[in-house]
């Protein structure tokens, strides 16, 4: 309007709002199409794209003629109109997809979680500091240049910012919480070489901010960069790139002068998480400079920040620090080869323990929901309240064991089989549902996670119909209750069936002769089935007693045992095994 040289009056104010309200509704139309394509892969974005070509057309056409009317006030209700309604189509058709696109992609592929407005806040914010601790330092050396101390002395002060900007950085991310293990004041009170795998780049601020007094074996890109480069080569960072042999002289006086030496022996950061081949240049240098070796594993870090992103996300990281190694006490090799396949060994197997511990239904909480993101504001509601009534699948995770064949029968969504997968990588799961969107939604999520690959799979089925696998596990969570009682005997007794040897059934639902709680049920079952979250293939459903639950057990010559561990409804898990010869 501006340009036009066009005036705001009464009548293009008025029409102003009419442009308003085809620009939210063109947004609408644009956000549903792109929400489809990221929910089920389905692209109908152009469709919503050529209703809104119509639509805009039309408006242009009815309201654009008055601009051949001999009144001005008409005449700028057109203009207004004109440039108001290819604005918003313009918006619509370029800005908003691409805003959508760059939360949901990272240079042409899918990111591994979407981007939230917490994880751009907290990533600007901790590269906002980052830069201006960079930029205090870079400004803080010509005065240590000019001090009059000791070269080695300034350095250390320069150590010393290093160290505590690294801690600036680790800990004002307050989305990711840090575990500190077997960490005290006496580390680093000797030199030692330092190796540690390597998954993110945060990785070097969790090690750099242990002690003032450690050095970093870097490549040329560290070395040589334009923005922190000076504050590297002045602290002494060696570059590796031109061979360990030439770096020993300096490496010598730096630990004379106290100095541990930081080495990722991997050679660069593992995409997977998983322990790479270890090079030799770390045994090459204990063993010329004679110092032990102190490993130092680190978990979670690449969830937090994967390789090739540059958004951080909420976690948990755990540092963990082992006792130092002598490699000259003969028990792991006598050549560099020998000592870096044994340690590599040995981090792959305590990494494992690690992960073991750490890798709790709580820990991939967070993943789990942020694989729902952008797929409906109802439906990551309902997830998250769905996690909080099931303690995250807690219990269930501890019943089943950590390789098993699975049938998820009635997986819904499928936040439980991901949650499985999350929590294994030697479970299978296959989850069954009769509802199709439901099962759409599970396998496009499962295809956008790299995590899983085959090992989770949904099948669209009716349940009384589909033909289950031999399996370790069956589970059956708020499913019997949506058939006639005698369909629920066919199902158990094929489930049954079905089960390998020492293999273990998991039922879950509600008891109707605990007649106090079981109103809780009835109501969440009623919202859950009016509200569309679950489809009725009967008219009503059937509840089923404890009692009728263990007499169809007890004729199939099984074991039963019963968790009641609800005190709002009644709902109680059925654990049904083989019995022991």
């Amino acid at each position: 309007m501006g340009i036009f040289g066009i005036k705001f009056n009464i009548f293009n104010i008025i029409i102003s709002t009419l442009i308003f309200g085809l620009g939210i509704d063109y947004s609408i139309f644009i956000m549903r199409g792109l929400f489809q394509e990221y929910k089920t892969g389905i692209k109908n974005l152009n469709s919503y794209k050529t209703s809104i070509l119509l639509s805009a057309i039309t408006t242009i056409t009815g309201i654009g003629v008055l601009i051949f009317a001999s009144h001005p006030a008409l005449r700028s209700i057109a203009l207004v109109s004109i440039i108001g309604i290819l604005s918003v189509v313009l918006i619509s058709y370029t800005l908003q997809p691409l805003l959508f696109r760059f939360l949901i992609f990272n240079k042409g592929q899918k990111r591994f979680v979407p981007i939230t407005f917490g994880n751009l806040f907290i990533s600007i914010f901790t590269f906002i500091v980052f830069l201006l601790g960079c930029l205090i330092m870079m400004v803080l050396l010509p005065v240590f240049f000019i001090l009059p101390l000791k070269k080695k002395n300034k350095k250390l002060m320069v150590n010393y910012l290093i160290m505590l900007f690294s801690r600036l950085v680790v800990y004002i991310n307050v989305t990711i919480r840090k575990t500190l293990i077997n960490y005290n004041s006496t580390t680093f009170k000797e030199p030692v070489i330092i190796i540690s795998n390597h998954q993110s780049h945060l990785d070097l601020v969790l090690l750099l901010m242990l002690h003032p007094k450690i050095i970093v074996l870097t490549n040329d890109w560290v070395w040589k960069n334009k923005f922190y480069g000076l504050i590297v080569r002045y602290v002494d960072f060696y570059p590796v790139t031109e061979g360990y042999e030439k770096s020993l002289k300096l490496l010598r006086k730096k630990v004379k002068d106290g100095y541990s030496i930081l080495v990722f022996p991997e050679g660069g950061r593992s995409e997977t998480g998983r322990i790479k081949r270890f090079h030799k240049g770390a045994f090459y240098l204990a063993d010329k400079l004679n110092l032990e070796i102190l490993p130092v594993i680190i978990h979670g870090s690449g969830h937090c920040l994967t390789r090739g992103e540059v958004f951080l996300r909420s976690g948990h990281i755990t540092v963990k620090i082992f006792n130092r190694i002598n490699i000259k006490d003969g028990k792991f090799g006598d050549t560099y080869l020998l000592q870096a396949k044994f340690m590599a060994k040995f981090y792959r197997e305590e990494y494992e323990k690690l992960k073991l511990k750490e890798e709790t239904p709580d820990y991939f909480r967070d993943r789990l929901i942020k694989q729902y993101i952008y797929k409906g504001p109802v439906l990551e509601w309902y997830l998250k309240v769905k996690l909080k009534l099931e303690k995250n699948y807690v219990l269930f995770n501890e019943l089943i064991p950590v390789k098993a064949s699975i049938v998820d029968i009635g997986c819904g969504y499928g936040f439980m089989s991901f949650m499985l997968g999350y929590l294994s990588d030697n479970r299978n799961i296959t989850g069954v549902d009769y509802d199709v969107n439901k099962i759409e939604l599970a396998n496009y999520c499962n295809s956008q996670n790299p995590t899983f690959g085959n090992r989770v799979n949904f099948v669209q089925a009716d349940i009384g119909d589909y033909s289950f696998p031999k399996s370790d596990v069956f589970i059956l969570s708020d499913v019997l209750h949506y058939m006639p009682e005698e369909k629920q005997d066919i199902l158990i007794k094929r489930c049954i069936e079905n089960l390998n040897p020492n293999g273990i059934i998991l039922i879950r639902d509600a008891d109707r002769d605990l007649k106090k709680r079981h109103w809780g049920t009835k109501y969440t079952e009623f919202f859950s089935t009016r509200f569309g979250f679950n489809q009725m293939k009967y008219k009503r459903l059937y509840f089923i007693s404890g009692k009728q639950i263990s007499n169809i057990v007890s004729k199939y010559n099984m074991n039963l045992q019963i968790i009641d561990n609800t005190k709002f409804t009644s709902n109680l898990i059925y654990i049904i095994t083989t019995h022991l010869k």
